[in-house]
C-alpha cells in the first residue's frame, strides 16, 4: 500500500507544474488498480486547503469546484481512516520526528501510516518523512513514473 501525499496530488491537476505529468501517470495507476495507492481524509483536506490557497498556488480553484475534484480523488482512493487510534501513538511520532510547530502534520500522517500498517508515502517532501523509522518516502519518478514514460 502507498500513501499518497497532498502534493502528488496538487501536482496532478496542476498541468503547469514539472511534476505534472509523473503525478497524473501515479494517480492514473491508482485507478487502473496497478497501483495499490490509499488516501486518508486529512490528505484530503490538505489537497483542498493548498488548491483554493492563491497564496500557494497560482490559479486558485473555488471551494465547489475544488470539493468536486476531492470526489473525484475519493472515488479513484480507498481511503483509510484510523485518525483515532492514530492519535493514540501521535506523541511517538512526535518524539521520534522531534517535531514543533508545522511538523505536527507530517508527524500526524506517520501515525495514521503506522496505524494503517503503511510504509510508503508517496510525495515531493521526502526529507520531512526522513527521521521516521519504517516508513519510507519516494517520488512518483522513483517509483517508476518518469515524465518520458507517460
Amino acid at each position: 500500500m502507498i500513501l499518497a501525499d497532498a502534493n502528488v496530488l496538487v501536482y496532478a491537476i496542476n498541468t503547469r507544474a514539472p511534476q505534472h505529468r509523473a503525478s497524473r501517470a501515479f494517480i492514473e495507476a491508482v485507478q487502473k488498480k496497478q497501483v495499490d495507492g490509499v488516501l486518508v481524509p486529512q490528505v484530503l483536506l490538505e489537497f483542498f486547503a493548498i488548491v483554493t490557497d492563491h497564496r500557494r498556488i497560482d490559479q486558485p480553484l473555488g471551494a465547489e469546484e475544488a470539493w468536486e475534484q476531492v470526489k473525484l480523488l475519493k472515488m479513484i482512493f480507498p481511503i483509510r481512516d484510523e485518525s483515532l487510534n492514530a492519535l493514540g501513538n501521535l506523541m511517538d511520532a512526535i518524539t521520534e520526528g522531534m517535531v514543533k510547530g508545522g511538523g505536527i502534520f507530517d508527524a500526524f500522517l506517520v501515525a495514521q501510516m503506522r496505524a494503517c500498517g503503511i510504509s510508503l508515502i508517496c510525495t515531493y517532501n521526502i526529507r520531512d518523512f526522513k527521521s521516521y523509522k519504517g516508513v519510507v518516502a519516494h517520488t512518483p519518478e522513483s517509483l517508476g513514473f518518469q515524465p518520458d514514460n507517460v
